[in-house]
């Protein structure tokens, strides 16, 4: 689905989009493919008048971009607060701060969007520490938000709604500084869990990257090779595939997607050798350890050929 085809999905339930996008609404990608089971699950997450949902997920699968495209097709505004291991409740709730007039409270993102009825967005959500994200439990109800330092008591107004992501808790899969989520806070949100798109849904995006250089039915040809080249990692993957030999990295969209482009720029008349291999191993297999790096490359002779 494209972000027209969203907006009048979402219309047709209901759920109206604004007129125009204001200077919190996200960009709009127009590359990007939604993938209709998630607009579903946006959908009914909206008329069941929940406030927080959780998305989980393997990196790169489309968390972030979901969310924001989201809210880009429909205008809505959305906050973005920076969020890191070193977060604490005053960057997201508010905190007073020294300015040219002296000192002044400034209200975070998560307390402005809850004034103005707006969506928030807190990636990389568990690397937050548990204490943190614990104390957002009343926001994350729709509860009311006091403010210690000017006395405020703030009601967060129709259509606030926080969303958050997370990757898994797992430092054997190469995810670290994840902390284990406090099970008060977790029960507070509509959790969907995401994956890697299917074949017929990928190959139509790595497709319309390489056709930036390729007529059509070449880059469909090659965009076939490497979605199944990029599952063949997934499934050797060791968060997948528990043998002694399975792989230290995988492929996400968002790498398969780096691949493509870096295709259409270094293929062709006085392009790089190889390209195959030399732009998947600036992409992807540099970053891995030696015999994974040898394991994958064994796969693209087997899918591409001798000369990949």
């Amino acid at each position: 689905m494209n972000h027209q085809e969203v907006r009048e999905f979402c219309e047709q339930r209901g759920i109206q989009a604004l007129a125009n996008p204001s200077r919190f609404t996200p960009a709009v990608k127009p590359e990007f493919q939604f993938r209709k089971e998630h607009v579903i699950e946006l959908v009914g997450f909206w008329m069941l008048g929940e406030i927080a949902m959780m998305l989980r997920g393997p990196s790169g699968c489309g968390k972030t971009a979901l969310v924001e495209q989201f809210h880009a097709a429909m205008n809505f505004p959305l906050f973005q607060p920076a969020t890191h291991a070193r977060t604490e409740a005053p960057d997201l709730n508010g905190q007073i701060i020294p300015t040219k007039d002296g000192f002044k409270y400034v209200y975070g993102m998560l307390v402005e969007a809850a004034r103005h009825g707006c969506s928030v967005f807190l990636d990389e959500y568990n690397v937050m520490d548990s204490a943190v994200t614990t104390s957002l439990n009343p926001m994350l109800e729709g509860g009311k938000i006091d403010i210690a330092e000017t006395g405020e008591t703030i009601v967060p107004k129709p259509g606030f709604r926080v969303f958050a992501a997370c990757n898994p808790n797992d430092k054997g899969l190469g995810f670290f500084g994840r902390n284990e989520e406090d099970a008060s806070n977790k029960e507070r949100f509509w959790v969907v869990e995401l994956g890697y798109p299917e074949p017929d849904q990928e190959e139509p995006i790595v497709a319309k990257i390489l056709e930036q250089a390729l007529d059509p039915q070449t880059a469909q040809s090659i965009a076939g090779k490497m979605v199944e080249l990029a599952n063949k990692i997934r499934s050797q993957y060791m968060g997948s595939n528990t043998a002694a030999d399975a792989l230290e990295v995988t492929m996400s969209t968002r790498t398969l997607c780096r691949w493509a482009k870096a295709m259409t720029v270094f293929g062709g008349p006085g392009g790089a050798p190889n390209v195959v291999s030399f732009t998947l191993a600036r992409a992807l297999t540099n970053n891995a350890p030696v015999e994974t790096r040898n394991a994958i490359h064994e796969y693209v002779r087997d899918i591409f050929g001798d000369t990949a």
